[in-house]
């Protein structure tokens, strides 16, 4: 039952003019170690005489395997050593990387690439020169992903050959108050752009102020600059002076009218994933003081959340459990969030038809998209949204009023949830075969609050009685 805006399920996609990428004076750093370009290993299988589905542009099966290659190195984007341990900031979009796929219909062969681990490659520089190009010096493995942010972090674990290592003497970079820069300062960005082949590309440009469009609600407070930026930049840095104060994560279309833009997420999106890696992994991320979130140019989630986190055990075992974690406001019970989620599922996939053909997509592509009749979807662009079927919970949820937050228990027992500061809910702790677990909170006024552990017990099988009445 994951909470979301309405606008934000569909106009967060159709931010079309956007594409991934992969108050002081501009200082460009003297070290540059902590500045990475970041790789996959990829491995490619190769097919014969594949099947195509009726569309031509996918496969139903992709025919007999002919011989595998690989694994390679693929670079693929940019991250930044934030801390002793190794740990890397860089975006989702990043890591999340797509298995590329290339077919050749003279001679029928598909070849397939895909990730051959889920750990990256790190490519820094051996002595700290930016005109050498970096080589291959470590792995590490992801400690945070989140796709609603585009930011990932990650930790590195291995060097080159793979071989587990333990580091706390990485070189890194501090970070500056993204909320606090005045208009037109200085910015610094660093990365491999693809463009600029295989050494680190350092651009200067002007903060430009934060991008605001109620259209786009998944790209609200993006900073933006005129510094030159493209494909391989994403995941990089852009510094305030010396301080991280974002990573640059997309670009203005070429195709566009007037000059190039770039977009840069606040450090501050970071956080969930901060948050993380020190509950979740007793790991050691820079702080983001409360006072850089309360900004009021911050239109994030945690300009007014908490993270809550915790871990679930089964008493039974002491061990980890996977559950569903769900924080109730204290005047609704379960029953009447588990309807209000049912209605909003319903109105959600309403209001995305109608967005969608209200951006220009016909009629028929809506129908094949989502596989309902035609009729179906002219139906659905008769609804009003706003009569009367919409209840009032409906109403006041997708105004910004909290009701719930749900999150899912991982296999060791770890949730991580959002809350509003200071307020009070129920956590309820569900699994099968499992009593409900129910607790009442008061959320801090901290940027997130560790719940502990928290124990469910199992229901006893009952088993039939054989001896005498």
């Amino acid at each position: 039952m994951a909470r979301w805006s309405l606008k934000a399920l569909c106009l967060a996609a159709a931010f079309v003019s956007l594409v991934p990428i992969c108050g002081r004076a501009a200082e460009i750093p003297t070290d540059f170690t902590p500045y990475v370009r970041l790789g996959h290993l990829l491995k490619v299988s190769v097919y014969q005489d594949p099947i195509l589905d009726a569309s031509g542009q996918g496969f139903v099966n992709p025919g007999k395997l002919v011989r595998e290659e690989g694994p390679v190195a693929m670079p693929v984007g940019s991250g930044t050593i934030i801390s002793a341990e190794g740990l890397i900031l860089t975006n989702w979009h990043v890591y999340a990387i797509e298995d590329q796929v290339q077919y050749d219909p003279r001679t029928r062969i598909l070849r397939v690439a895909e990730r051959a681990s889920t750990t990256m490659l790190v490519y820094r520089l051996y002595d700290n020169d930016p005109l050498k190009v970096p080589i291959v010096q470590f792995r590490a493995e992801p400690i945070s992903l989140d796709e609603e942010h585009d930011t990932a972090l990650l930790k590195i674990v291995e060097d080159a050959e793979g071989n587990r290592i333990d580091r706390r003497d990485f070189s890194h970079v501090a970070l500056g108050n993204p909320f606090g820069m005045k208009i037109t300062s200085d910015l610094t960005v660093l990365g491999y752009p693809g463009k600029g082949g295989d050494t680190i590309t350092i651009t200067t440009g002007k903060f430009l102020g934060y991008y605001r469009d109620d259209r786009f609600p998944g790209q609200d407070g993006f900073i933006k600059t005129d510094a030159a930026m493209s494909p391989g930049n994403s995941g990089g840095a852009a510094l305030n002076g010396q301080d991280l104060v974002g990573v640059p994560t997309a670009v203005t279309l070429p195709q566009l009218a007037g000059s190039d833009m770039g977009y840069i997420h606040p450090v501050t999106w970071a956080l969930k994933g901060f948050v993380v890696a020190r509950h979740k992994f007793g790991l050691h991320p820079p702080e983001i003081p409360l006072e850089w979130l309360t900004s009021p140019y911050n239109s994030d989630e945690t300009a007014e959340n908490t993270f809550l986190t915790g871990h679930v055990q089964a008493s039974d075992s002491g061990q980890g459990t996977e559950t569903q974690v769900i924080a109730v406001r204290p005047d609704k019970t379960l029953e009447e969030i588990s309807q209000l989620h049912q209605e909003l599922q319903s109105a959600a996939f309403v209001f995305l038809i109608q967005q969608m053909h209200e951006y220009g997509v016909p009629e028929e592509d809506i129908a094949r998209r989502f596989e309902v009749p035609l009729d179906r979807v002219r139906e659905i662009l008769r609804i009003e949204l706003q009569d009367e079927s919409v209840s009032e919970d409906i109403r006041r949820y997708l105004g910004g009023e909290f009701y719930y937050a749900n999150s899912e228990s991982d296999e060791s027992g770890f949730f991580i949830l959002t809350v509003p500061r200071k307020s009070k809910v129920v956590l309820h702790v569900l699994k099968d075969g499992f009593f409900p677990f129910r607790r009442d909170i008061r959320a801090g006024e901290g940027a997130f609050q560790d719940l502990g552990r928290l124990q469910i017990y199992r229901r006893q099988p009952t088993f039939p009685s054989w001896g005498p009445s």
